[in-house]
């Protein structure tokens, strides 16, 4: 788990703490409600977007690895990484 990955957990549980007042104590002052809702949406929000780019990241990674590899298949270069036979008794 990356520092980020852990950061945007910690700030998750710390937006399901806060809503611990509204369900278990019934309060749910105004001034509360608005700003909490306002940041906690805010957080949310911005963690989709990282997470999300995060993913497109390791999809445009993962293409890359296949395309090279559909290359290297089809006699284009040779492949970076060839992984042992163990048909023809090397090592042994």
């Amino acid at each position: 788990m990356s520092r980020d990955e852990l950061i945007e957990g910690i700030i998750m549980l710390l937006i399901i703490i806060g809503f611990w007042p509204v369900v278990f104590l019934g309060w749910f002052p105004d001034a509360y409600k608005y700003g909490y809702y306002g940041i906690s949406g805010a957080l949310v929000f911005l963690i989709f977007i990282r997470r999300l780019a995060r993913v497109r990241a390791g999809l445009k990674y993962s293409r890359k690895m296949r395309d090279l590899q559909e290359e290297a298949q089809s006699g284009g270069r040779p492949m970076p990484f060839l992984p042992r036979d163990e048909s023809k008794g090397e090592d042994k």
